[in-house]
């Protein structure tokens, strides 16, 4: 403990002031999400998107590309690669795409586009309404969207609980990245 904060937490118990505890401290940081769906609920940073688009673009299927590459998007001068998350997890395909998005993340000079069955919220979440992950989503050798997620989002009220999944996406196209080498 520095001495900043012993002499605080000094001045607390002898003024007979609560100490903030841990998870009160955590409670107090926040960060803004999307939800979004493939199949079942998830959540991704906000920081992670550069913007979301619908699926209706011109997306072109140059050959040789893996089954679940959707195609290439040409955004505003820049080329982007469509990943198909049900196609690359082994879904049925959607049977109607027209809640369907795109979501862009940028990586480096790089932007892959997400699609995804439909963007749902945007949404503020207190740092204690997050979890790890349970253990067996995060080892083992999975092919679905559980071996992307560390963490989980309870939110929500008794009545009406929903339990988001975290979505990652740098591991993700490091395990994408990996495919392609």
């Amino acid at each position: 403990m520095t001495k900043l904060t012993s002499s605080v937490a000094r001045a607390a118990t002898s003024l007979s002031l609560p100490w903030p505890s841990a998870a009160a401290t955590r409670k107090a940081q926040r960060q803004v999400y999307i939800t979004f769906t493939v199949d079942n609920p998830f959540a991704i940073e906000i920081k992670q998107v550069r913007e979301i688009i619908d699926v209706g673009g011109a997306i072109t299927r140059p050959p040789g590309l893996p089954p679940f590459m959707r195609g290439i998007l040409n955004l505003r001068q820049q080329m982007i690669s469509i990943v198909d998350l049900r196609q690359l997890y082994g879904m049925a395909p959607l049977a109607d795409e027209s809640n369907a998005k795109i979501l862009i993340i940028e990586r480096g000079e790089e932007r892959y586009g997400f699609l995804v069955d439909a963007v749902n919220n945007i949404m503020t979440i207190s740092d204690s309404q997050r979890f790890p992950a349970p253990q067996l989503m995060r080892t083992g050798n999975h092919d679905d969207l559980r071996s992307e997620m560390e963490e989980m989002i309870d939110i929500g009220t008794a009545e009406q609980r929903q339990t988001l999944s975290v979505f990652r996406c740098d591991r993700l196209l490091d395990k994408l990245g990996q495919e392609a080498a």
